[in-house]
């Protein structure tokens, strides 16, 4: 566009120069017409412009880590009128951990333009279009281009195993419990207590009351898997948090296929703010995923370590396991 620029201001110069020399109707008339030409060609620019928006589309919504993520650049214009020379500024960060990079490439309403980036880290990469614009006729003014929503893809850890994995989940009948049975009931366990008003007579344990001369009754239990809180530290370098989310969604995979789900909690690394995810699937961990990889981590903060666990809601027993970049430890609360 500079090039241009500098080419019309010769043109413009070169016709002054004629008009001084030369004073008659056609040097005037050629001025005039240089002068009017960039108008024009504007104006014949601004139709191709009406309802045009940029697209940017991944071709998956997330990858395996040392992968490549790959884009679409969508150009959509419903005008007749083409687009001269669209170009698009390109913009993509891993939010989680701050690297990014960008791509001045030419969109074309007529294919989808590709764009490769490099996935070297876990993370949320999100690309967006920094600046979108079209040109003139005699690519003199840049135009304004619909920029679009930004597109994302989660970058993954790839597949982990986990060694002596049966352990983390360890006690009396992997991590099972006994409670109250809610509204009482028959069954083969049940623990004594003193009488509480409510109670109902029929679980009341009359030899044993009459030999204490109190009312005791059978309280009825039930097995109850104690529930599990997966925790980490979000912060530390890409290598440490790439080990580290590996290990997490090995372990959080391994839960899931035995059918137990769990929490997955860390700490806002500069507040300390603990969050909490609910994760019984498949779909549930990757939205946990997903949050996680949207907050920076940078190199220091705190650890969740340093406060309490939030204790799931209902729960008895809860086994803590944390994750660190070279395994997981814990299995007891």
């Amino acid at each position: 566009m500079t090039s241009r620029r500098i080419l019309y201001a010769v043109l413009v110069a070169a016709a002054v120069l004629f008009q001084i020399l030369f004073r008659f109707y056609l040097s005037t008339f050629i001025l005039v017409f240089i002068l009017v030409l960039p108008v024009l060609s504007l104006l014949l620019a601004l139709p191709g412009l009406a309802g045009n928006r940029l697209e940017i589309r991944p071709d998956s919504p997330s990858v395996v880590r040392g992968e490549q993520a790959q884009f679409r650049i969508c150009l959509h214009t419903p005008s007749p009128f083409p687009l001269i020379r669209p170009r698009v500024r390109l913009r993509w960060t891993n939010q989680l951990t701050g690297e990014e990079g960008q791509a001045l490439l030419a969109a074309s309403p007529t294919k989808e333009v590709p764009l490769t980036i490099p996935a070297d880290h876990c993370g949320r990469l999100v690309c967006r279009a920094e600046r979108a614009w079209s040109c003139d006729l005699l690519g003199l003014f840049p135009l304004p281009v619909g920029r679009g929503e930004e597109g994302a893809v989660l970058v993954l850890p790839p597949a982990l195993e986990l060694d002596d994995a049966q352990e983390l989940t360890g006690g009396q009948n992997d991590g099972v419990v006994l409670r109250p049975r809610p509204g009482g009931g028959p069954g083969e366990d049940y623990d004594l207590r003193e009488y509480r008003a409510g109670d109902p007579l029929r679980s009341v344990h009359w030899k044993l009351s009459s030999k204490l001369d109190e009312l005791v009754v059978r309280e009825t239990l039930e097995p109850q898997q104690a529930a599990i809180v997966v925790t980490y530290d979000h912060f530390g370098s890409p290598e440490v948090l790439d080990r580290t989310f590996a290990q997490l969604c090995a372990l959080s995979r391994w839960l899931l296929d035995r059918d137990r789900p769990h929490h997955i909690q860390w700490a806002a690394p500069l507040t300390g703010v603990i969050e909490d995810r609910p994760v019984d699937g498949e779909r549930a961990l990757l939205a946990c995923l997903e949050l996680s990889f949207s907050t920076p981590a940078p190199q220091e903060g705190r650890s969740i370590l340093d406060g309490a666990l939030l204790l799931p809601a209902g729960s008895g027993k809860v086994r803590h396991l944390h994750v660190t970049p070279e395994g997981v430890e814990g299995g007891g609360r």
